[in-house]
């Protein structure tokens, strides 16, 4: 198996780790890729990024208002 973030994970193929990335583990070696990317285009004045564990990105939200979406291009 392979090591990552103290966890042993077993050979072969990962759809989804703990932490939010797909991996292979083979023979000791674990590539892994996330499974998210960060929005770098959104109003940084009236909006903030959170990261959402359960859903494996990044929502965009109202500083004012978290429940409320901003507008995200791109």
């Amino acid at each position: 198996g392979c090591m990552m973030n103290k966890k042993l994970y077993p050979l072969g193929h990962i759809e989804r780790t703990e932490d939010c990335h797909e991996c292979c583990c083979s023979k000791g070696v674990m590539e892994s890729y996330s499974l998210f990317s960060i929005p770098m285009t959104y109003d940084k004045e009236n909006c903030k990024v959170i990261f959402s564990k359960k859903h494996c990105d990044y929502d965009v939200v109202q500083k004012d208002d978290p429940s409320k979406t901003c507008y995200s291009p791109g």
